[in-house]
């Protein structure tokens, strides 16, 4: 990408001969200044654009940066600054109003410090039973303020197509073993069917954010979820508690019961909202089924990641079969 070049090259308006730290993940390019960040999405990610969002067309690539936008903005305006175009020409990048007339659209952050990342502090043991509950609380008056989804579909039908997915994402993942998950995703169908008149209920589904440990910072007592758009439009939407639950159950698997309950705690006080608790184990293996496969997949280019993945596996073995 020509813009690539400019940016690694020093030629970007307001930042003249400055070379930026270049990161590439599987969706977008991502340089990083003293402290501002700039984010474009790729046009090429193969395996992006065949599961989950094709990006390769410009038209859906810039309606899918607008809505990660809002939406990150909405949730954490102290990081997701404002959206831009680019304007390319000889001298490099120029920054311009972000129209459909522009070149590419990036996602302008400020800088954070990727130490406090929630899962580099869990690993670091740097987070306090009174920090869970100031996590819980906050990040239920952030979600608080995400419009009702405007779907027909009811948290019993989502479920099951959120279990096929699971089915197929852990079967994606080489290091699971195949037949000890089975037995999970046994268990959450079975819950699944079991709860149908629950799960039938008016009010029951909420916009969902795709956040976790390795999405969300706690710096300085304030608790930041980032890059929490869903990459598949049918996931933005599900049960009103998968949001919760995704965050509260890396507390359980890395500081244990105590912190989970501390999360879930200030969550209802920050949210308004009552939890289910006798849903808790439910709750907590559907959310494990994505996650333990997730670390083992990214442990394929970070390797420090397998120590993770396994705290997860046997978190979850014991969790079912203690």
């Amino acid at each position: 990408m020509i813009i690539t070049e400019a940016f690694l090259e020093g030629r970007v308006a307001g930042f003249e001969g400055l070379k930026p730290k270049h990161i590439q993940t599987a969706i977008s390019n991502i340089f990083v200044f003293d402290d501002v960040v700039y984010k474009i999405y790729r046009n090429d990610s193969e395996f992006f654009n065949k599961n989950f969002n094709d990006l390769s067309k410009k038209e859906n690539r810039f309606s899918f940066t607008r809505k990660d936008f809002e939406w990150n903005n909405r949730l954490s305006p102290e990081i997701y600054t404002e959206l831009r175009g680019i304007a390319l020409s000889e001298s490099g990048v120029a920054f311009i109003d972000p129209t459909d007339n522009s070149e590419e659209l990036v996602i302008v952050m400020n800088k954070i410090d990727m130490a406090d990342q929630v899962i580099r502090k869990l690993i670091d043991n740097k987070i306090t039973i009174k920090d869970c509950y100031e996590i819980g609380r906050q990040f239920g008056e952030r979600i608080s303020k995400l419009p009702k989804p405007g779907v027909s579909l009811t948290a019993y039908e989502d479920f099951l197509n959120r279990y096929k997915d699971e089915a197929a994402w852990v079967a994606s993942v080489k290091q699971v073993d195949q037949e000890v998950a089975s037995k999970y995703l046994s268990f959450v169908k079975d819950f699944i069917e079991s709860h149908k008149e629950e799960l039938d209920k008016p009010d029951q589904m909420s916009f969902c954010l795709d956040v976790h440990s390795d999405n969300a910072v706690f710096t300085n007592g304030v608790f930041l979820p980032i890059d929490t758009y869903a990459p598949k439009e049918a996931w933005l939407y599900g049960f009103k508690n998968i949001n919760l639950y995704r965050v509260a159950s890396d507390f359980y698997v890395f500081m244990g019961r105590e912190a989970f309950d501390e999360v879930i705690r200030g969550f209802e006080i920050g949210s308004g909202q009552k939890l289910p608790r006798d849903w808790d184990t439910f709750m907590v293996v559907y959310c494990e089924i994505i996650m333990w496969p997730y670390q083992y997949m990214l442990s394929e280019k970070e390797p420090w990641r397998i120590v993770i993945a396994e705290k997860h596996e046997k978190f979850l073995k014991d969790l079912l079969y203690r």
